[in-house]
């Protein structure tokens, strides 16, 4: 039982750990601030309730894909498309070429490399990053040695490699890790994608990467996937499964030791 004495110590302890929790907060040093076009891009992000379905460092909806590393990985021309006439759930927001250069300069300046890259955007580019983020360093990586594996069947390993860095780049510029995780299946029940190429037959796979599994909640790839796309795709996928186990090892090793940059991150720079 609390006497009154402990009572006020305890609530004055609370009260001290308010007031330093928010000198903390409210003195995060930004070194680099947001741009006037970045923050005309933040007010798009605010009016169109982006946040609703999509994350920025871990905050916001989980409808659609994590943005936080959106400029890394989303070309120009499929961000306009997004903004203009929407794909799937999102909606066409009817963005301008100046709305969409504002949000593509916002997503572009919450992209900054110091914070690091993935999830949460734990740890920095030379350390532990998300899962996501690993797995793309370990692929990038086990690309540039040259590693063997069952890629393609072209004329020689370098024509090989060359279409499995396609289907790389392919699924990277995609939403697909908004629902497929590197090996391990999703929450959602999306497969892990280092086991599709042995679960499905070759013209299984061709068919769902030109039309989607919509009835098991796949949509369409988009964009969409010409006969060459497909190929460059299921070479990836090939690439994954014969080198599961190194390139699992290797993701497991760029993941580890994460730690969060507490001081790096904008928190005030978007809702």
């Amino acid at each position: 039982m609390f006497t009154p004495a402990r009572k006020k110590l305890l609530l004055a302890v609370l009260v001290l750990s308010f007031g330093v929790q928010t000198g903390l907060v409210y003195s995060d040093a930004r070194s680099e601030p947001l741009s006037e076009a970045a923050r005309e891009g933040r007010a798009l992000w605010q009016r169109h309730a982006c946040q609703t379905c999509h994350q920025l460092y871990g905050q916001g909806g989980f409808l659609g894909p994590d943005l936080t590393h959106a400029a890394s990985r989303v070309d120009s021309t499929r961000l306009v498309s997004l903004l203009t006439v929407g794909s799937g759930q999102m909606p066409p927001l009817g963005f301008s070429d100046a709305e969409s250069a504002a949000m593509a300069t916002f997503l572009r300046e919450m992209d900054r490399p110091e914070i690091g890259r993935g999830e949460l955007r734990m740890g920095t580019p030379g350390e532990g990053a998300g899962a996501q983020a690993a797995f793309e360093r370990a692929m990038e990586a086990t690309l540039g040695a040259g590693a063997p594996g069952g890629a393609g069947s072209g004329d020689g390993p370098d024509q090989d490699l060359a279409e499995v860095a396609a289907g790389f780049e392919a699924y990277r510029i995609r939403p697909c890790s908004a629902c497929h995780f590197p090996f391990r299946d999703s929450p959602v029940g999306a497969p892990d994608l280092s086991l599709v190429a042995g679960s499905l037959a070759a013209d299984s796979l061709d068919q769902v990467l030109a039309e989607g599994r919509p009835l098991m909640g796949m949509p369409p790839p988009v964009p969409p996937l010409d006969e060459a796309g497909r190929a460059a795709i299921t070479a990836f996928l090939d690439f994954l499964s014969a080198n599961r186990e190194q390139l699992d090892a290797a993701t497991r090793a760029f993941a580890a030791d994460r730690r969060l940059d507490w001081g790096a991150l904008p928190w005030w720079e978007y809702p």
